[in-house]
């Protein structure tokens, strides 16, 4: 071969492969946007979820995941992601769009989820965003909380008792201010419900709906009921020793007979009466415990199950007596007791920094609101949906938790 057919024949070649790269690099183009476009064009794919929201330490032992419903969606996977095996697994297939996730994980540590459409293994969406829940391990939370320093409507000084009636509204007897404020189940102010001469205390209301209120005064009697037009239908009760007589009355209850139990601390009686005013009975409410510095003082009183449950502020035992006022028994809460109530099955006490819920041998102890109170928690109530309100005397505060 001579040198020019040399050159030529090396050219050719070179030629050649110069094409072959310019092909292979715009087939692997084509090849990627033809991909792409499969992809976009899949007619079964369908709208993703959108709006997934997990519940941030709204409950102490669950977590719901809600997200918001995708048109021609016929059922959804739910996930999870599994910290141990570092990848989302799939926790609930269905058709429905929120989720009740009770698995056990510790308090305030985040877990993740994401939902995807699926109809079928040809017909299905995209992931939604993944948002992420956690629990508080509590089961009680602040529901409610109102009331400010003063004397106007809403305002208070030392809101000492508190109790709710059928329709769930809330009734805070101010020992300073005299006066019983009437508020809805929001906390909204809606009438001043009484005024007493001197001082507010505690009150408690019969099956009829009237009122029982109670005060400290020398011009007037202690105890009053007052029906629905706000006129007093029974009247009794004046400072003393004997029997219908007061030095400092506390809390109060009503049994089933609709007897009426009222607390005297400085007496250290419970003195029992019928709704006319008619004196039936009076027995000893609290002993001294073994270092207790003050003598015996009562305080908070309750009914349930036959039984009438008395509190001390001075030490931590509950004395419990028939309604006859025999002592039956005695439980010990563990510290000094205020306020307590009694609904379905569980009594509901204001210990010195926290609600304690037990049963009425004291068997079963849940602490609630612990490390949330920054003083004296006294009145306590619980209303028909079971959330417990209590008064934070001097923080001048209404506060209530419902369960979670």
């Amino acid at each position: 071969m001579n040198k020019y057919l040399l050159l030529v024949t090396i050219a050719f070649i070179a030629s050649l492969s110069a094409c072959k790269k310019e092909a292979t690099g715009n087939k692997s183009i084509i090849d990627t946007i033809k991909i792409n476009d499969t992809i976009k064009v899949n007619v079964n794919e369908l709208d993703r979820p959108i709006n997934l929201k997990a519940s941030k330490g709204l409950y102490g032992n669950r977590i719901i995941v809600t997200w918001t419903p995708i048109p021609k969606a016929k059922n959804y996977r739910l996930f999870k992601f599994d910290d141990t095996k570092q990848d989302y697994q799939l926790l609930k297939e269905s058709a429905d769009t929120s989720y009740t996730d009770l698995a056990t994980v510790t308090p305030l540590t985040k877990v993740f989820y994401k939902v995807m459409v699926y109809n079928s293994n040809i017909e299905y969406s995209k992931f939604s965003d993944i948002d992420y829940g956690y629990t508080t391990g509590q089961a009680y939370s602040r529901n409610l909380f109102f009331g400010s320093p003063g004397s106007g409507q809403g305002q208070f000084v030392y809101p000492n008792y508190v109790e709710v009636d059928k329709d769930d509204n809330i009734y805070v007897a101010d020992l300073e201010n005299g006066k019983i404020q009437k508020f809805d189940k929001t906390g909204k102010f809606l009438e001043l419900f009484f005024a007493g001469i001197r001082s507010a205390r505690g009150l408690a209301f019969l099956k009829n709906g009237n009122a029982v209120v109670t005060q400290l005064t020398l011009s007037d009697n202690y105890v009053k009921i007052i029906d629905k037009q706000k006129n007093v239908v029974a009247s009794w009760g004046s400072f003393g020793t004997g029997n219908g007589k007061f030095q400092n009355i506390e809390g109060i209850t009503v049994d089933d007979d609709q007897n009426i139990y009222i607390v005297d601390g400085i007496n250290n009686v419970v003195q029992k009466f019928d709704q006319t005013g008619k004196f039936l009975l009076k027995f000893t409410a609290t002993i001294q415990a073994p270092n207790q510095a003050h003598g015996p003082y009562p305080f908070g009183i309750c009914y349930y199950n036959n039984k009438i449950f008395v509190t001390s502020p001075y030490n931590s035992i509950i004395r419990i007596y028939d309604k006859n006022g025999k002592f039956l028994n005695s439980l010990d809460a563990g510290t000094t007791t205020e306020g307590i109530k009694a609904r379905n099955n569980y009594l509901y006490i204001a210990c010195a920094g926290f609600i304690l819920k037990t049963d009425e041998k004291g068997e079963i102890r849940e602490k609630i609101g612990v490390g949330q109170f920054s003083s004296l928690i006294s009145g306590l109530t619980v209303n028909s949906e079971d959330e417990i309100i209590v008064t934070e005397v001097y923080e001048q505060k209404i506060i209530s938790y419902k369960h979670l």
